[in-house]
């Protein structure tokens, strides 16, 4: 937003709910209750409170969000006897098109009758707007997320200011408004556990899916967790790209294109690399390539099943939702902070596949999208924090995405980059996130006798330099801040009985894969012991009849690499105590541990080598397993926890595997318990 003198007009904003952190309400299973309020957060440059209020009074529109199977079998559920049948169900029809919008009634063409229906795509239709009544308004200070009042209320985050995301606006105002919902909502929770609302605000202000009214009482649900999407623009512009090439002069000159490849790449020249080089070539493209769009629309299809079924609640995103911020397609001299606005973003390719809105570029290879029919929770990972675009061809890249490097070399002539403004990291790359998906990046929801707990864990950290050179970079971690903000929580809000989930970008713990140490007994052969995290898997030792001491893996591995950097024995140490299960992703591998006392055995970590060699001791016995295969029941589940995981990649795999690409995790709790926690994949 600009702040010159002559566009500038006293103005309000709506920042909380939105779309990665939307405002839950309940209803009574029978459907009984009608009227429900709600808390607004407005950001605005209205200096006194009456007038701030005058401004936005019956401006605010509730609009609920249904599907189209079911507003098709609303009107055709209806089966009318009688001489008038007929009659009568041709005024019903009518009167069902005027209920459910004109949107609806243009869809309608034809004899569309109930076996149809069923071969209908999810969409969402948007229903009668429902004005709600303004019923209290008070201003709203700047709190830290340190402070005790943080926990019970809107509370913006003072990143907005120190960032000007939302120009000259600087007020705060909490906003209670009142609405009742219509017998169209209620028709519609009969048949499903919840329904999505907009909220439209002044200024033309659209909220997407920020309200959600749920008959669960929090027993028996299932959510979803996924992580490290890796959006961005160009990744719709690849297949169209590669496809132009094959045809060019470029592929027929091999030698000459050899040479290229070579050149950028360091191969040596020899026949055997002509062929990796080109090998892949054989296999179609639309076979190899992964595009972390398309398997983000594919995800949305699955997860809109699983509504429709009344599998599922909400879904938690745990950050490098985009690859990096600022289009890759815009000319440099448009590449400037500064200046940077959401509609030169990839905030807005998220945005718009969550939305289902075509990409502004039509290119080939993109595959048809649907609108997200659950809510999300949202918080920021490494990559968001990036604004520009890298090299396909550093560290192989290009073999996550399913290319070959003759392809990485074409797509190169668009998309090159420079070493040190790829790693460039701001948090001004995050402009487009708090002001149109979600304007608090530390937040707690309690929803029934669960606490989810979703934290911020920063950028890329520079203090564990060899994580970085390594291809894992760690990142900043949790700050001071923020672990006064848990130590709140656990004096305020949890109690011995909760279910206490954690969420964040950076895993706790991640050792290395394997750690080469020297056997100076050893008198014949190798000294040299490679030794596998995988040998140390907790089911493996109990076979070999070992004690469990042998199975801990912080007295053998690294776990602190390419993790949280800041605070880490403090967030092990709550993951501990207080947790049942903490989720992250960052990895894009499927890594499962488990939190032990460490009894008199106490292991230590180096804090940020090389340039820091002090120590940290670790509160906790660590180990390594495939605890969600091996525990299929609440009981084994409940004994042997807590856990901390890592999810797949749901973007791009790991590079080991790229084929890990698509996974998610599918977290159940029956009975108040949890009860599965298993990884899952959109391809299988």
């Amino acid at each position: 937003m600009n702040s010159t003198k002559e566009e500038t007009k006293e103005d309000s904003i709506l920042i909380n709910p939105n779309l990665g952190h939307p405002l839950i309400l309940e209803i009574d299973r029978k459907l009984k209750k009608r009227k429900f309020e709600a808390n607004l957060l407005f950001i605005s440059d209205y200096s006194e409170l009456e007038v701030f209020r005058q401004s936005i009074q019956n401006k605010i529109k509730i609009i609920p969000l249904f599907d189209y199977k079911w507003s098709y079998k609303l009107i055709f559920k209806r089966k009318e006897k009688g001489i008038f049948s007929k009659w009568k169900e041709r005024r019903h029809i009518k009167k069902s098109k005027k209920l459910l919008g004109e949107k609806l009634k243009t869809m309608i063409k034809g004899d569309l009758n109930l076996e149809q229906l069923k071969t209908l795509k999810s969409q969402l239709i948007r229903g009668e707007p429902i004005f709600s009544k303004i019923t209290y308004v008070e201003n709203s200070a700047v709190t830290s997320i340190h402070d005790l009042s943080f926990l019970k209320d809107l509370k913006p985050q003072e990143i907005l200011l120190r960032n000007q995301v939302f120009g000259i606006l600087n007020r705060f105002y909490k906003v209670q408004i009142e609405f009742s919902i219509t017998k169209e909502v209620i028709k519609f929770l009969k048949e499903r556990n919840f329904v999505m609302f907009d909220i439209h605000s002044p200024n033309n202000r659209i909220n997407y899916h920020s309200l959600v009214i749920s008959k669960q009482k929090w027993k028996d649900f299932t959510f979803i967790h996924a992580t490290d999407l890796h959006l961005a623009e160009r990744n719709d512009r690849f297949y169209e790209i590669i496809k132009n090439w094959t045809t060019t002069s470029i592929k027929e000159s091999f030698e000459d294109f050899f040479e290229t490849v070579k050149k950028k790449l360091k191969i040596k020249k020899n026949q055997e690399n002509k062929k990796k080089i080109f090998s892949d070539i054989k296999i179609p493209l639309r076979r190899r390539l992964i595009n972390p769009n398309n398997q983000f629309r594919k995800f949305i299809k699955l997860m809109n099943k699983k509504v429709l079924r009344n599998e599922l609640d909400f879904i938690v995103l745990t950050g490098d939702l985009v690859d990096y911020t600022i289009l890759s397609r815009l000319a440099k001299k448009l590449r400037k902070l500064n200046e940077f606005r959401y509609e030169d973003s990839n905030w807005q390719v998220f945005k718009n596949i969550i939305l289902n809105i075509p990409p502004q570029v039509k290119s080939k290879g993109i595959v048809r999208g649907e609108e997200l029919n659950c809510p999300i929770f949202t918080t920021l990972g490494n990559h968001d924090y990036r604004p520009f675009h890298y090299d396909l061809t550093w560290g192989g890249m290009y073999e996550k995405i399913g290319l070959n490097a003759s392809e990485a070399i074409a797509l190169n002539e668009l998309f090159s980059a420079s070493p040190i403004t790829a790693l460039t990291k701001t948090s001004l790359a995050l402009r487009g996130y708090l002001s149109e998906i979600n304007s608090i990046s530390d937040f707690s929801i309690k929803l029934g006798n669960n606490l989810f707990i979703i934290l911020n864990s920063g950028a890329d950290s520079f203090k564990n330099i060899k994580d970085l050179i390594t291809g894992h970079p760690s990142v900043t971690g949790i700050s001071h801040k923020q672990i006064k903000y848990l130590e709140n929580l656990m004096n305020n809000e949890i109690n011995e009985n909760m279910n206490t989930f954690l969420f964040l970008h950076g895993p706790p713990c991640n050792p290395e894969s394997t750690k080469l140490s020297i056997n100076i007994f050893e008198k014949k052969g190798s000294r040299f012991v490679r030794q596998r995290i995988a040998d140390f898997k907790e089911s493996l030792i109990k076979k070999l009849g070992k004690p469990l001491s042998k199975a801990r893996i912080d007295g053998v591995f690294n776990i602190k690499y390419g993790c949280v950097s800041s605070n880490w024995e403090k967030l092990i140490e709550f993951c501990k105590n207080y947790t049942i299960l903490t989720l992250s992703g960052h990895t894009h591998t499927n890594r499962e541990f488990r939190l032990g006392d460490p009894g008199e055995f106490k292991t230590s970590v180096f804090d940020a080598p090389p340039f820091r060699l002090k120590k940290i001791e670790n509160p906790a016995a660590i180990f390594y397993d495939d605890y969600s295969e091996i525990y299929d029941n609440p009981k084994d589940i409940s004994e042997n926890g807590p856990f901390v995981v890592q999810t797949p990649a749901l973007g791009l795999g790991s590079y080991r595997n790229p084929k890990t690409a698509g996974g998610y995790r599918e977290i159940i709790i029956k009975n108040g318990i949890l009860t599965s926690f298993k990884v899952n994949y959109i391809s299988r």
